[in-house]
């Protein structure tokens, strides 16, 4: 039996996506648990463990929300001015769920504009745990879709 609908999901996911491109850094950081993670896995093997592989990112969320309060800086030089950036979402789907917390994987296409255009396919598996009648994030996994980091070899935004 649901306990979560997946447009309850949905909303909470477009809701994080709208605060990363405007950059609201400061609103974003706040929808992860205390022990919250950010982790976007080696190319080459995305199931990897955290402990013993190197990750491209392997943010707690003290980590996580120096980042994001790096980026709303100036002195964040690849950042500034801030990119132009757009998140899209689909094919979401709630994989697992119980009263205490929800699997859920989407597929998502990250434009970053600056200079250029730089493009981001991900896979990204979240799981959510209940908050009032919205929900935060304890992990955030996004998977790269890429065959290599491209033109620069970095990722200066949150995916």
């Amino acid at each position: 039996m649901a306990v979560f609908s997946r447009e309850q999901v949905e909303d909470f996911l477009y809701h994080e996506a709208d605060l990363l491109d405007s950059w609201r850094m400061k609103e974003w950081y706040p929808l992860f648990t205390e022990d919250g993670e950010y982790l976007v896995p080696p190319i080459e093997n995305p199931e990897a463990d955290k402990h013993t592989a190197l990750f491209i990112i392997n943010d707690d969320f003290h980590r996580l929300t120096q980042r994001a309060i790096r980026l709303t800086k100036r002195t964040a030089h690849v950042e500034w001015p801030r990119s132009k950036v757009r998140h899209i979402i689909t094919n979401v789907r709630i994989v697992e769920q119980d009263a205490e917390q929800v699997l859920v994987e989407y597929n998502q296409l990250v434009f970053r504009a600056k200079r250029g255009m730089d493009e981001f396919v991900c896979h990204v598996k979240q799981i959510l745990v209940p908050d009032g009648d919205s929900f935060k994030i304890k992990s955030k996994r996004v998977i790269l879709d890429l065959h290599a980091l491209r033109p620069q070899g970095q990722i200066s935004i949150i995916l």
